[in-house]
């Protein structure tokens, strides 16, 4: 399959794109084939140069050299997805680069360079041979004896110890190999390989793109990228990110039209949560169709939220609404009412899990900031409704307000507009708004 993202790609990030309202930037970050990691990778280095370069010249109390304008939708939407926390969902951890003891020795003996080539000799040989605790062996030899050890030494050993079992032995070999030789992809080859035999799969990714930068012309390294990448893709971390993002639009859209600080917006997707945390794009390069979704949307204040959860809970019947994490946890209301009380723009997702076709909650806060409203459309207020909004709050109250109901409720075909609020109690039904 021929391989669409050109280095012009990352337009998207170098360019303002100031223009952009929230959705397209979503969109075309996906038509580019970025998902919300590769699109952070990409854009924090970049950003967080541009921000250094303002302090700079703010305490020094000069201009910048390059004219740099006002804040765009690409710099919004990193700084939404960095900041996003999540209840109970936690980021993979980031390796923590081993110490490296030197091996070699400062006091060789005469005709030492002799003896390393025999011994890296015999390494290569058992390794062929599969006797990779021998190959380690000879390997370690030849490190041993020698002044200036071969940076390939390590590389080989690496690969030695990482057929054996090793992957934290060989990352340490990794490491040496890259410090002794910067400019050989190889070495950066063998560091992505521990990175993700580790599950350090962040780190991988960035030994894997140093890699490709050094040896640009090699096509093997933009496989090694995308597997890994497919492999974080998976994590739940990394899933329950892409599905925020897929769908913050809409999120910014109805909290900006009604929520207020105090306020809980919550969302009842009926789609699979696995299919929706997937790229469009991986579903297009795969063969699959992209999932569609029908999405309830309706904002409570905390108090509300947390009687009807606490309701939820006892209910013998659970199967429109979750009562438990993704982790198959049970949901706590102290955990929750903490979370909600420190939080910013609360968000609490109700999606299918289809491991076991049940509902399960994400529960989020959102990073809200001055100037962000210019990048989110405001949604069409629809009609009031036709039909009896009395059966319609019945409904809503068998399906996860049996409490309180929602002061504004709204609906949307995932993909496609955001009919938000379709029912506004103090518009419609104001008898029940008061009680």
């Amino acid at each position: 399959m021929t391989d669409v993202r050109s280095p012009d790609r990352t337009d998207i990030i170098r360019r303002e794109h100031g223009h952009l309202p929230l959705r397209e930037a979503v969109d075309a970050l996906d038509a580019l084939q970025f998902s919300t990691a590769s699109f952070l990778r990409s854009s924090s280095k970049s950003l967080k140069k541009r921000e250094q370069l303002k302090q700079y010249c703010a305490a020094q109390e000069a201009k910048p050299l390059v004219e740099m304008s006002e804040d765009t939708v690409v710099h919004q939407l990193q700084r939404l997805m960095s900041g996003l926390k999540l209840l109970g969902v936690q980021a993979p951890p980031q390796g923590v680069e081993p110490s490296l003891p030197k091996e070699w020795t400062d006091a060789p003996e005469e005709g030492w360079q002799q003896v390393a080539s025999e011994e890296k000799a015999k390494g290569s040989e058992a390794f062929k041979q599969k006797n990779y605790q021998g190959a380690v062996e000879h390997y370690s030899k030849a490190i041993q004896v020698s002044a200036d050890p071969d940076v390939a030494l390590f590389s080989n050993r690496c690969a030695a110890r990482l057929l054996l079992g090793l992957p934290s032995e060989a990352l340490q070999d990794a490491l040496r190999s890259v410090q002794l030789g910067p400019q050989w992809p190889k070495g950066f080859f063998r560091l992505g390989c521990c990175w993700r035999q580790l599950g350090h799969l962040e780190q991988a990714l960035v030994a894997f793109a140093t890699g490709q930068k050094l040896e640009p012309e090699n096509k093997d390294w933009q496989k090694e990228l995308e597997k890994t990448e497919k492999m974080q893709q998976a994590e739940p971390f990394q899933q329950v990110r892409q599905l925020l993002q897929h769908l913050l639009p809409d999120i910014l859209a109805a909290w900006l039209r009604a929520a207020s600080p105090t306020s809980v917006l919550q969302l009842q997707v009926n789609g699979s949560f696995q299919q929706l945390a997937t790229c469009k794009w991986r579903h297009l390069q795969e063969g699959t169709t992209p999932p569609k979704a029908q999405i309830r949307y309706a904002v409570l204040d905390q108090k509300a939220y947390l009687a009807n959860l606490a309701a939820n809970l006892q209910s013998s019947s659970a199967e429109g609404f979750a009562i438990c994490d993704l982790a198959g946890k049970a949901l706590s209301i102290p955990d929750i009412s903490k979370f909600t009380s420190e939080a910013g723009a609360v968000v609490h997702v109700d999606v299918k899990d289809d491991r076991d076709g049940k509902m399960k909650a994400i529960i989020a806060s959102v990073p809200l900031e001055e100037g962000l409203k210019r990048f989110i459309s405001k949604p069409k207020d629809p009609d009031p409704p036709k039909a009896s909004v009395e059966s319609v709050l019945t409904i809503q109250r068998r399906s996860g307000f049996p409490r309180t109901l929602p002061r504004y409720i709204g609906f949307q075909m995932f993909p496609g507009d955001l009919n938000f609020p379709v029912i506004d109690l103090l518009r419609d039904a104001p008898a029940l708004a008061d009680a």
